[in-house]
């Protein structure tokens, strides 16, 4: 019984490591970058990126980049263990305070979130 227990919580940690993991960074008033980290095997399909005070939300147009948002667009999240998200808003009458990003790990497979808090000392 002892060692179902111990493969049972190893395999709880094994997969709370593997999901994504995501920080966030405002670049202008109307401009965001995700950074997420993931392994490289594991597909990721972005969905929607929704920006937050806690009350209200929108979601913003989004494209995917390198991990620092600087060089080359990429066309998906496939094959990297890190990727950025420009993101980009119409003027916001609030200031945003977490993003909300929506994947897919498989194809029309389930819905997920990543709920990210921005950093305070943004």
């Amino acid at each position: 019984m002892k060692n179902w227990v111990f493969l049972l919580l190893f395999a709880v940690v094994i997969s709370s490591c593997s999901a994504p993991k995501a920080s966030i960074l405002q670049k202008s008033s109307n401009e965001f970058l995700v950074s997420v980290e993931k392994k490289a095997t594991s597909p990721m399909d972005v969905i929607d990126v929704q920006l937050s005070d806690g009350e209200q939300w929108i979601s913003g147009s989004f494209q995917y980049t390198d991990e620092n948002g600087l060089g080359n667009d990429i066309l998906s999240a496939k094959g990297y263990s890190s990727f950025g998200l420009k993101i980009s808003t119409p003027k916001l009458s609030f200031n945003p305070t977490k993003a909300m990003v929506s994947f897919r790990t498989e194809k029309d497979g389930m819905i997920k979130s990543i709920l990210v808090e921005f950093d305070s000392n943004n």
